[in-house]
């Protein structure tokens, strides 16, 4: 899979969990097309210094140590973004990212195997 078709997976599922999220969750925010959105924009912002760092270290650390280090970094920052950009709350942000992070990065492995 190519980094440009990852990033626009990415963004196709985080994109959609983060709407249904704050949907259900009836959090104070921007709205939850603005969560929605503000995750896509977060992922296209992390996902190209992750994938970089990613090759870089699979040579040097083993896989999955690398692996959940870089997808926990990931969800940090993007909870900064979408807190930021959604008017969330950093803890509900947290919340969206990780849920979001762990939906795409499962259909990430399911489509790679």
């Amino acid at each position: 899979m190519s980094e440009a078709e990852a990033l626009l997976i990415s963004m196709a599922i985080e994109g959609p969990v983060a709407f249904v999220l704050v949907s259900l969750a009836r959090w104070p925010n921007r709205g939850p097309l603005h969560a929605g959105l503000a995750s896509m924009v977060a992922t296209a912002v992390t996902h190209p210094q992750m994938w970089t760092l990613a090759i870089w270290s699979y040579g040097r650390f083993p896989y999955w140590p690398a692996i959940l280090s870089i997808e926990a970094l990931v969800v940090v920052v993007e909870a900064a973004l979408i807190a930021w950009m959604a008017r969330l709350t950093l803890a509900r942000a947290g919340a969206v990212s990780l849920v979001a992070n762990s939906a795409s990065f499962l259909i990430g492995l399911w489509l790679t195997a």
